[in-house]
């Protein structure tokens, strides 16, 4: 599990006794500054964080130190090789005016290094993204669960090599999370994990211990991994293991 340690305007975060990075920035000394997700990727720290305004990306590599302005109404993140992508949800893209021009953009990628940022989505696609949940990614495909009202919960496709959005499936069941590993992609539904595949068909349950499952009072999904919470533990599933 890691922690993390505030220093008037320093953070440092910890992986047990280990130092993963320490990070310097005026945002940090606000008193409503806030770490919301902690996510690692390859030699990467990606801290998502809130200072009361805004919501912010803080990325820490080999050394490197970068900070992005998100803006608000941010649904989630994923950081893949020197990119990072961001997708906000329905109040993000269509609220305050007050918020930053990007999150009308719905899903956008951050070169890392330089700071471009380029839209991923047309217009079409921006006015079905209701109510986003999450996204996941198997390295060739992002996958966005999006919730609706009545029910009609459904995933879209982005393709990485195309660039384009190629799959819709509307679920007939409920998916509370999304994870993959490798080229697979996982669901959490029913207090289970299953492996699905292209039309999130459920084709494979992933077995642990039932005692776990049935005690499970709530969830925080990784790029490879679960932490699943119980009254007296934590258990950790990394699925490229099992």
């Amino acid at each position: 599990m890691l922690d993390f340690q505030i220093e008037k305007d320093c953070l440092k975060l910890f992986s047990g006794e280990d130092i993963l990075c320490e990070i310097n920035d005026e945002i940090i000394s606000n008193r409503y500054f806030k770490v919301k997700e902690v996510k690692l990727s390859d030699e990467k720290v990606c801290i998502f964080c809130h200072d009361g305004v805004y919501n912010y990306l803080l990325i820490s590599c080999i050394g490197r130190h970068f900070k992005y302005t998100l803006g608000e109404g941010v649904a989630d993140f994923l950081v893949l090789n020197d990119e990072a992508y961001i997708i906000y949800s329905e109040e993000g893209m269509f609220g305050s005016e007050e918020n930053l021009p990007i999150a009308q953009l719905g899903l956008i990628k951050i070169d890392i290094f330089t700071g471009g940022i380029t839209a991923l989505l047309d217009d079409s696609i921006l006015e079905t993204l209701i109510d986003v949940q999450s996204m996941s990614c198997n390295n060739k495909i992002i996958r966005i669960l999006c919730y609706e009202e009545n029910d009609d919960d459904f995933t879209l496709d982005y393709d990485l090599i195309s660039k384009k959005v190629r799959n819709k499936v509307v679920l007939d069941y409920t998916v509370s999370g999304l994870l993959s590993v490798g080229d697979n992609f996982y669901a959490w539904y029913r207090n289970r994990i299953y492996q699905v595949n292209e039309s999130m068909e459920i084709t494979e349950e992933i077995i642990i211990d039932k005692k776990v499952y049935d005690e499970v009072s709530s969830i925080s999904i990784g790029y490879s991994e679960l932490v699943l919470e119980s009254e007296n533990e934590f258990n950790i599933v990394q699925l490229s293991k099992l």
